[in-house]
């Protein structure tokens, strides 16, 4: 699945529309902090519907891209964004972790029947307040404190 989206140039699009949209910020400092929010959010609702990995990996080049010229954003609190939504995102469908496919497939042997939307109606909630509260932190740490 993955790879057909790679091959339809999905995940590249993505990286391009967060590209310009950070670089679309012209104050600096707030560039930085939208550049987190955006990578985080986007990375969360992303992988909660795709893999995480070959996402990940699509994306390394992307914030590649951001830290160099001419935004000059500091890596590292843009690979730490991108780490905390792909990893949170997973928690929002059924789907977007390996360990709820396998979870799932436990219950569903046990005779616990999980369905998508049942998932969803609990996952999403978690994926929202977990990325919320990482976002939070993540401006602060790495926009406000500017402590890369």
């Amino acid at each position: 699945f993955i790879e057909a989206l790679k091959e339809m140039g999905l995940i590249r699009f993505i990286g391009n529309v967060c590209t310009n949209i950070i670089g679309s910020v012209k104050d600096e400092d707030n560039r930085l902090i939208a550049a987190i929010a955006l990578i985080l959010w986007v990375s969360a609702f992303a992988s909660a519907f795709i893999d995480n990995i070959p996402y990940t990996a699509t994306m390394i080049p992307v914030i590649v891209q951001l830290s160099g010229e001419p935004l000059k954003l500091p890596l590292r609190a843009l690979a730490w964004s991108l780490s905390f939504g792909s990893c949170l995102g997973g928690n929002g469908t059924i789907i977007g972790a390996s360990a709820n496919i396998v979870a799932v497939g436990i219950l569903d042997r046990a005779n616990y029947k999980v369905s998508f939307l049942y998932f969803l109606r609990y996952g999403l909630p978690v994926m929202l307040i977990t990325v919320s509260i990482t976002c939070i932190y993540s401006v602060v740490r790495f926009g406000l404190l500017q402590s890369y």
